[in-house]
């Protein structure tokens, strides 16, 4: 029978100058974790902005009038904390871990340097060449090629498909100008949602958040976007590449409750997430034909998706799809079995476990639950979901959604694997896109 670890109530609140901030004290640690999240991401860029909320996160590092930017690195080095950030499609998150004796003054550093950024024209030529150095270096990198092209054929022509970071035209053509002109609107007037857990004092935090103030009340309203439109098919983009890079999609049916994710949890982990799933047990242990094969979900502001991908030698292209879209076939067909729906959840339930010795993590999933639909609990809180989740429940969340009309099948590979894939399979899947 499993049991509900013990846990120190969530605090969810809206201060009084609009910031809202999530709390999970804890008592039996020494670290604490805290995160400045913003509700906006490289999607939200309109034309002429292609990458630039990925260089103004970076700017946000290069210090202000008070305080340089070896200031900011060396007061988190001499406590032997660290500092980060990080630019996703929907969202800014700037975050740091250090001692839990040392939480106001980090605070201070944090919010002087989101608040008081100095953008000067130095620092910003430098970190251009930074960010090319970045580009250049993820277009060196099969995966993450592969996954931008994925994501650009599934959805297309939307701002949510371009690369995070922007091209290194984009890069260029920023100018210092506009990258203030952004900071101003989309970082400095925008009321983040602030996470923290660890041991940690949360009346001055709350006093030193609550202080933050803003030039402006009127935010400006994000760019319109298309809403996402999913785009089934075969695409063929060309790779130089020696591996073949293979992605399987499907949209995500269901709602945005903690049921749909959790259920969307049991069913990743089923398929692709562990080492004993079903795709990593046939297309990697039974018959070789990867190093490795993973899967994961992405819930998204108005869509959702499940994907699998893997890398996997030219030759074995054709023989890893094959038997990719076997074992969903016959997971369709079949349904799981109540053998690894039980140790489904109990993974997930250890894995949370496990997690939960990570501060930075448990800031981040407080953040994250949040941002899903408006909701957040504790660990009890996530055994007693899943617990309620059916068997009989997640088996028709799973044929519902895995459809063959629905799916997307990118072959990131070469030319002569590409035409060698649209011979094989002239009938057996929708229109093929050579891209």
């Amino acid at each position: 029978m499993l049991t509900l670890l013990e846990t120190m109530p969530i605090n969810n609140c809206v201060l009084s100058n609009g910031i809202r901030l999530i709390t999970e004290p804890i008592v039996a640690t020494k670290a604490v974790a805290i995160g400045f999240w913003f509700s906006s991401g490289s999607r939200d860029e309109g034309e002429g902005e292609f990458g630039i909320t990925h260089y103004a996160e970076h700017l946000l590092f290069k210090g202000s009038d008070s305080q340089s930017a070896f200031d900011i690195a060396r007061f988190f080095d001499r406590i032997g904390g660290y500092v980060n950030a990080f630019t996703e499609r929907e969202m800014v998150c700037v975050h740091c871990c250090i001692p839990g004796m040392y939480t106001e003054e980090a605070l201070e550093v944090l919010i002087h340097m989101i608040w008081n950024a100095s953008f000067h024209e130095n620092d910003i030529e430098v970190e251009r060449s930074v960010i090319i150095s970045e580009i250049l270096a993820s277009q060196d990198d099969p995966d993450e090629m592969g996954m931008d092209r994925a994501i650009s054929l599934i959805y297309p022509g939307n701002a949510y498909s371009r690369p995070i970071a922007g091209t290194e035209a984009d890069i260029m053509s920023l100018s210092a100008e506009k990258l203030r002109e952004f900071y101003e609107l989309r970082f400095k007037n925008i009321r983040p949602l602030v996470s923290i857990a660890g041991n940690f004092n949360s009346i001055t935090a709350k006093a030193k958040i609550s202080r933050i103030s803003f030039d402006r009340t009127d935010n400006s309203p994000l760019p319109e976007n298309n809403k996402l439109l999913w785009q089934p098919g075969v695409f063929f983009p060309r790779s130089v590449f020696k591996q073949s890079q293979v992605y399987l999609s499907y949209p995500m049916t269901g709602g945005r409750t903690s049921r749909d994710w959790f259920s969307w949890a049991i069913i990743n982990a089923i398929i692709g997430d562990t080492v004993s799933s079903r795709l990593n047990q046939s297309l990697r242990e039974r018959k070789g034909l990867c190093y490795s094969v993973f899967s994961f979900f992405v819930f998204n502001r108005d869509s959702a998706f499940w994907m699998a991908a893997t890398n996997v030698p030219p030759e074995k292209t054709y023989e890893t799809v094959d038997t990719l879209l076997s074992e969903i076939d016959e997971i369709r067909k079949i349904n799981f079995n109540r053998r690894e729906f039980d140790e489904a959840k109990t993974h997930l339930i250890g894995e949370l476990l496990l997690s939960e010795e990570d501060t930075e993590n448990r800031m981040k999933r407080l953040a994250r639950q949040f941002f899903l639909n408006g909701s957040v609990f504790d660990i009890d809180g996530f055994i007693q979901t899943l617990n309620e989740i059916g068997f009989n429940e997640v088996n028709l969340l799973l044929k519902d959604s895995l459809i063959d009309t629905k799916r997307s099948l990118v072959l990131y590979t070469g030319k002569k694997e590409s035409r060698e894939m649209e011979k094989k399979w002239k009938s057996n899947f929708l229109p093929k896109r050579a891209l």
